[in-house]
Parts: structure tokens; sequence; C-alpha cells
């Protein structure tokens, strides 16, 4: 049984939702076949499809866009899936020059991970999108450069083509996707990312998930799967307590489902308190060895300067550690807090004043 998205779904929803729900090869073949023309879902062999490693989305845009890579044999070779799900309330007008950088990344993961390569495998480029107005941008490469007029003719063959494959779910809508290939765990899925952050529409709306929801307690993760869209509609509905999207979801899902979701939410809630107490912990632990060090430099050196007193109380538990046992080595307490070999930079003092010219 595939384990549900708990440390991730605290820092990355969205990533950890999708994630979970998209490596399962059932749920990723439904999205795909949803997602692609017929006549090329009709040619891949799904029962190839694997999960590729990595991610080429950069660090900074991670709690923006979170991709999967799949592949498949087609014909004689590997066709890739670069599935990118967008969570921002805004349409980026150059998402597909983005995509495309992604995209030459994978090739050269690709190129590099088997050596004498003569051609490259396709690359389908599978945008997910949500934001208040819909898609409005660019879907093909060409269509982001600018050259107007006559030249653009005798430019274009130089120029990269190629185009997104585009699933907006904005305001609960579903373009380009054949809805009736998705499994019931996808289908609930793209619509908790449709309405992630609208508590109107999660109210509103929720009753249409009711078949797709009892389906999915049904299955044999249901469990798991029911924690994983649980978390994933705490995190990002904040006005929300845990019990009242609780509430929202047995209504929906009927009384068949009221056991396992009461619970899935005591065992949430468990965890949290569980949490809580560690991190309690291990607040009291650093913050015992902090005063302990700055007890040991004090009866070393007397007072201890106020730059070294605040480095050492807003230190994790390891540096105190490393820290306090250079306390009866250390010539002075500045380096009792050095880092790699290197004592920390003196701060810079003002300039003096220059005095003025006696007349």
């Amino acid at each position: 049984m595939p384990k549900s998205p708990r440390k991730r779904a605290l820092s990355s929803p969205h990533d950890a939702l999708f994630q979970w729900t998209f490596s399962q090869r059932e749920h990723a073949v439904g999205l795909l076949k949803a997602a692609l023309p017929s006549s090329l879902a009709a040619a891949v062999r799904w029962s190839t499809l694997r999960v590729e490693k990595g991610s080429f989305v950069d660090r900074a845009l991670r709690s923006r866009h979170s991709d999967l890579v799949l592949s498949a044999r087609i014909g004689e070779g590997r066709v890739y899936f670069y599935v990118i799900v967008e969570q921002q309330r805004d349409v980026e007008a150059l998402m597909v020059f983005r995509m495309g950088l992604y995209m030459m990344r994978l090739w050269e993961q690709i190129v590099r991970d088997q050596p004498g390569l003569k051609k490259l495998p396709p690359i389908m480029p599978v945008l997910i999108h949500h934001s208040d107005t819909g898609w409005t941008a660019a879907r093909a490469f060409q269509d982001v450069v600018a050259v107007d007029g006559p030249e653009r003719a005798a430019l274009l063959p130089h120029v990269p083509c190629f185009e997104l494959r585009l699933i907006d779910v904005s305001g609960g809508r579903a373009g380009d996707l054949v809805e009736q290939a998705l499994t019931a765990l996808g289908k609930v899925v793209l619509w908790c990312l449709s309405v992630s952050g609208d508590d109107a529409r999660l109210e509103r709306e929720i009753a249409r998930t009711a078949a797709a929801l009892d389906e999915v307690l049904q299955a044999p993760n249901g469990l798991a799967a029911l924690e994983a869209l649980l978390r994933y509609l705490v995190a990002t509905h904040a006005r929300f307590s845990v019990r009242k999207i609780g509430r929202l979801l047995e209504k929906a899902a009927g009384p068949r489902a009221q056991e396992a979701i009461v619970t899935t939410l005591d065992e949430i809630e468990r965890r949290g308190e569980r949490r809580g107490r560690a991190q309690g912990e291990r607040r009291g632990r650093a913050q015992g060895r902090a005063q302990t060090l700055l007890e040991l430099l004090t009866a070393r050196f007397g007072a201890v300067p106020a730059e070294v007193s605040a480095r050492i109380l807003a230190a994790n538990e390891a540096a105190l550690v490393a820290w306090t046992t250079r306390v009866l080595t250390a010539p002075t307490p500045e380096d009792v807090l050095v880092e790699d070999g290197k004592r920390p930079a003196p701060a810079r003092r003002p300039a003096a004043r220059k005095r003025a010219r006696r007349s």
C-alpha cells in the first residue's frame, strides 16, 4: 500500500498530493489517457509505464510548480511524459518557455544516462493549470518568439517548435481532458487542486465528488488516499478546522464513509500532537544546552560578548554540542563558535570620524 505524504504535505501540499497520487501507475495511466490525443493514447503500451527519477523545476519555483516524469514504450522506443501541475493565482506568460527549459534538462539527463545515444526520445509536455482567470497565455513555443512581418516565415524554421498539452482545471473546468479515463482518485485530486484556497467553492462543489469519493474509500488503499486528501484540504483551507473539513467529506461521501473519516481525522490529530510534543522537547533540549554553554563560557572567560550570546541562543542543538566541546581549548569566546575551521569575521566597526583641523 502506498504511504501517505505525511512529511511533504506540511511544506508543499500541492507537490505532496500530486506526487503521491500520480506516482501510482493506475492513476498515472488514467491521467495520461485523459490528457493525450486519442490516437497517441491508443499507441502507448500502458503496461510499460514507469516513473522516472528526477525533478527539473528550479528550486525557487517549487512552491508553484510540481513536476513528474513518466515514460512508456511506444513503437520501438520510449516516449517521456513531462507533467507539471501549476498552483498560482496568475498566468505565467512565458510558461511555455520554462517548460522548454525543463524538457532540455530532461533530455540532458537522458543523454548522460545513456551514452552513445544517437537520437533523442520524444517528450510530451503536459501542463495542469489552475488560476483565477484560466489559461490565457501561449501554448506553442513559436508564439512567444517576438518576430512579426515577412521575416517570421524565414525565421520560424530555426526556432524550437513544440506545444503544451494543457489541462486547465480553473474554476472547475477541465479543458482538453477526457474525464472518463481518470480513476476516481484522479478525479478527486484534480478537483481538490482546482478548489485550493477557495473555501466557498469547496463547500459549494464537494457534493459533486460524492460518487468518486465513495469509490476511493472502497479501494484497497482507501484509507491512505483519504488521509492524503484530508491533509491537502487542511493545508490549503487554513480558515477551516480539521473537523469542519471532515464533516464536509462525511456529508459528500455518505454514512458508509463516516467511520473511515473519523478514524483518519483522529490519527491526523494524534500525529499533530505528537509532533508538537517532539518539537517542544527539542526546543527545550536546545535551550538547556545553550544555557549550559553560556555558563561555561562565563566561568572561563568572564562576561560573554552580546553577539556571541545571541548566536548561541539562536543555534540548533547540533551546533551547540559542537561548540560545547571547544570550551576548554578555545582561546576566546569567539573561537568557540568557529565553523569549518574558520573564525567568524569580526563585526565591522563604524569608521572613526576625522577630527576637524584646528584653525
